[in-house]
């Protein structure tokens, strides 16, 4: 993989990103307004077969079925629609089952394609979906939410929820094609954009990390002080900066996920923030947005690392201060039992043992430590 870098100004209106893995698959990722009006086209060049199923949760559905499905013509595609329960619940077993039924209904083969319309947990389903019926078809994803343009459609990941977690049953299945559109996020509620800027946040807290590690190139500026700058409570989709930012998140990931597509050491450093999100989410009920959970998470990353003296205070309080002026929570709920969040780490995929493998801020932002074990009764007391 050639080198990436990352670039303070996203030029044109859409860019296409290339990438392969170690384990020789390869992807694309087309990032800039009218992305998705490229569906057509990215579905010709992979072979998509006659059968199209479009994965969708209502109110997405409702905004940009149409929207797509005007550009697909009858006479190339026979094109069908899916709803899906709204946010996590529609990873369920049951959900899963009915569209596997659905499919098998409509006569899919393994030359037909599954698009995924929506948001993280439309990509997770939708992705295990595509990778476990007949063993495997094609798979596109179309993500419209801040957070699943930049992490949770990128990077091959998918997944249901079980009654004890979170994403306990998944696989790593690689879409043919990631249709980032800034336009799409036009029909996003503000609680779920910010929710996004969350996991942006992420990567800015490991960009050092990723950049020593992969071909990833942080260039002259760094992403944490582009978006120190750039992000204040009214920053929104229609910010001139946000292409840039976005395109720097997936070129990130892409680093990571081809240096490790499998998850046996860097690329947990993704999961920053996510064990203890995890488990908030899961604890809660999903009241909260992954995004929100994760902040959470980051917040008590941080808290930890100084605690550790990993890192300074003044670092901590500076990450701090910018998640509250974007409205993103940094402490546990009161309501939320801290027995149960702790129990549902002791879930996590994360666990060896009687210990979680944690990720924490370390020296400085922008550097991260993703081999951390901290065992089960310290985080119970630390929490």
């Amino acid at each position: 993989m050639s080198a990436i870098k990352h670039k303070a100004r996203h030029t044109g209106p859409v860019v296409t990103i290339s990438w392969n893995t170690q384990i020789d698959i390869r992807s694309r990722v087309d990032v800039g307004v009218g992305a998705r009006r490229r569906l057509p086209a990215i579905l010709g060049q992979i072979g998509a077969g006659r059968r199209v199923m479009m994965i969708a949760q209502p109110y997405m559905a409702a905004h940009w079925f149409s929207d797509l499905m005007s550009a697909l013509t009858a006479d190339e595609y026979q094109v069908s629609t899916l709803e899906v329960p709204d946010g996590e619940a529609c990873k369920s077993t049951e959900t899963l089952l009915r569209v596997w039924e659905d499919l098998q209904g409509r006569g899919f083969d393994r030359k037909d394609t599954v698009v995924a319309l929506g948001g993280g947990a439309v990509s997770d389903l939708s992705g295990f979906v595509a990778s476990t019926y007949l063993r495997g078809l094609n798979y596109v994803c179309v993500p419209t939410t801040l957070l699943a343009q930049v992490d949770a459609a990128i990077g091959g990941k998918t997944a249901i929820n079980l009654p004890s977690g979170k994403n306990l049953a998944g696989t790593f299945y690689f879409p043919k094609a990631v249709l980032v559109d800034p336009e799409i996020l036009s029909t996003l509620p503000r609680r779920h954009f910010v929710s996004g800027l969350a996991e942006m946040l992420k990567y800015a807290l490991i960009e050092e990390t990723v950049a020593e590690n992969t071909v990833y190139d942080a260039g002259p500026k760094r992403l944490w002080d582009l978006m120190e700058k750039s992000l204040n409570g009214n920053f929104a989709y229609d910010n001139p900066a946000l292409p840039g930012l976005v395109s720097s998140c997936i070129k990130m990931k892409l680093s990571v996920v081809a240096k490790d597509p499998q998850e046996s050491g860097l690329r947990r450093c993704l999961n920053l923030g996510h064990t203890l999100g995890h488990a908030i989410e899961s604890v809660s009920g999903y009241r909260l947005t992954h995004g929100e959970a994760v902040a959470v998470g980051l917040a008590f990353a941080l808290r930890v690392s100084v605690l550790k003296k990993r890192m300074d205070k003044e670092s901590m309080k500076k990450a701090e201060a910018l998640m509250r002026k974007l409205g993103l929570p940094t402490e546990i709920p009161e309501e939320l039992s801290r027995e149960k969040i702790v129990e549902a780490m002791g879930f996590d995929k994360k666990r060896q043992g009687k210990s979680v493998k944690f990720v924490l801020p370390h020296t400085r932002l922008g550097l991260a430590d993703f081999d951390v074990s901290i065992p089960l009764d310290e985080l119970a007391s630390l929490i």
